[in-house]
């Protein structure tokens, strides 16, 4: 029995508290960027918290396994991976051009402002929750064993958010990051008003 009634935080833009009106929370339009992924059933997960998000998925340069083929990777996604429009991309450069391109042809959306691309590091300038998200960012994820790569950080790194964690713990499991940051920017973009 649920007893706090008072904490309905669907009430900022009047939606109805119920399951069957959660979509219209998941307008963000964010993107999940994963660069050279190496793990299938980590970005079997990703791809599932993407459909299940309304979010994009971009993967930049050779993953370690097969997306077409690999079983972890399916087993992981069960099966809403195929629904989803994976957009790919040989390298970095390519990813990026392809978003100043569709940002000069869409323009500023309704706050004026472009979407960004968004580094995810454990030296992030900012805590993930403090970072002000807009609807369209693209948030970059590294490679599992080694991050993102450093002349991408030295380009980019001014739009970096962090997970605060234990000095002893080294990173977090890739999809637990990811899982962590799209639904916090998610939930600040909603409460913010921009969806």
């Amino acid at each position: 029995m649920c007893y706090n009634t008072s904490m309905n935080w669907y009430s900022a833009n009047d939606i109805d508290n119920s399951p069957q009106n959660d979509e219209a929370l998941l307008q963000a339009r964010l993107n999940v960027v994963l660069v050279a992924p190496e793990i299938a059933p980590n970005a079997g997960n990703i791809s599932r918290l993407c459909y299940a998000s309304g979010t994009n998925l971009h993967i930049i340069g050779k993953p370690g396994f097969d997306i077409k083929t690999d079983k972890h990777f399916k087993r992981a996604a069960v099966d809403y991976w195929d629904r989803l429009d994976i957009k790919r991309y040989a390298d970095f450069s390519e990813f990026s051009a392809a978003v100043a391109a569709k940002a000069a042809e869409s323009g500023a959306d309704s706050t004026g402002s472009a979407p960004r691309i968004i580094l995810t590091s454990t030296n992030g300038r900012s805590l993930y929750f403090e970072f002000k998200y807009r609807p369209g960012d693209y948030i970059v994820f590294g490679p599992e064993s080694s991050g993102i790569p450093a002349e991408i950080i030295d380009e980019y790194g001014c739009h970096s958010v962090r997970i605060p964690l234990n000095s002893g713990v080294r990173s977090l499991n890739l999809s637990t990051a990811c899982g962590i940051i799209v639904f916090g920017a998610i939930a600040q973009i909603y409460q913010s008003s921009l969806i």
